[in-house]
């Protein structure tokens, strides 16, 4: 193991060991930042200590020995089954949805699906450009529903969305942007996977990740031409590489799912987040 991935499991795992284990799941509050800054921070956390303080660590999804989580870990038994995008749908309604019903799914018996098409059809009726900023605000006014009330491939809203229950989230982790070292966007990534969070990238490709259907493992063959919204479900430090989640259905790579190295992703891999749901 090189001396820069020493460094980078030995600061993991500092971390890990200070906070896994303590029986209150919210990291200690540093003396310069309390309680009432984290509950009034603005809405999209860069702040590296905030970000800290306020990831959750999701109960049931980290393994039990801390060793084993610096080396790998996964959420990808958690999401729901990966599908893919109907008419109207876009990659990033579709990611977001799946991210956000993982934790409304966590310790539920009946599992529900999110509409993606609630989100696109708001965002797109107000004619606005479907961007992040947009899309993380209009789930922390509004919410999406559940995909019973409105099916998958929805041309237009119906009644019934305007009386359903909606999932939403209260704010959003900017946990990397495109100026971050690669080395630290893995760091950050793999900080977020350990505590039981999936990741949603904004990754920049070329054409052939469109066309790796059948593959386990992507390697870019051109210049990234364009952005592709995705969720990170796992990491291996062994393999130094990590798992994306397609939004196009299970035909694509292996049953929706693809890995990457770790070079590749930190040099391609634009901003990460991580959304915090209502009530989690």
């Amino acid at each position: 193991m090189n001396r820069i991935s020493v460094s980078l499991v030995c600061g993991l795992g500092l971390l890990i060991f200070n906070n896994l284990h303590a029986q209150n799941p919210t990291p200690p509050i540093n003396q310069d930042i309390n309680l009432r800054s984290t509950q009034a921070a603005a809405f999209g956390v860069q702040d590296q200590r905030l970000i800290d303080m306020m990831m959750p660590f999701v109960k049931g999804v980290g393994r039990a020995n801390s060793l084993d989580n610096l080396r790998e870990q996964s959420v990808k038994p958690f999401m729901m089954p990966v599908r893919e995008i109907e008419q109207v749908g876009t990659e990033m309604s579709y990611t977001l949805a799946a991210c956000l019903e993982f934790y409304f799914n966590q310790d539920n018996n009946y599992k529900i699906n999110l509409s993606p098409d609630f989100i696109t059809l708001n965002l797109l009726g107000q004619n606005r450009a479907l961007q992040f900023k947009d899309a993380f605000q209009f789930l922390s006014q509004n919410g999406t529903v559940d995909s019973a009330i409105l099916p998958y491939g929805s041309q237009k809203l119906t009644n019934a969305v305007y009386n359903a229950s909606k999932f939403r989230i209260t704010n959003y982790l900017h946990v990397f942007t495109p100026l971050t070292k690669s080395l630290q966007k893995i760091f950050e990534l793999r900080k977020a996977l350990v505590r039981g969070n999936p990741v949603i990238v904004e990754f920049n490709a070329d054409p052939s990740l469109l066309q790796a259907n059948g593959k386990d493992i992507w390697v870019p063959t051109g210049a990234p031409s364009q952005v592709y919204p995705m969720a990170v479900v796992s990491f291996n430090e062994d393999k130094r590489m990590i798992e994306l989640m397609s939004p196009w259905g299970s035909d694509w790579g292996r049953a929706g799912y693809i890995w990457i190295s770790y070079e590749h992703f930190g040099q391609l891999a634009q901003n990460g987040f991580v959304v915090l749901p209502v009530g989690q």
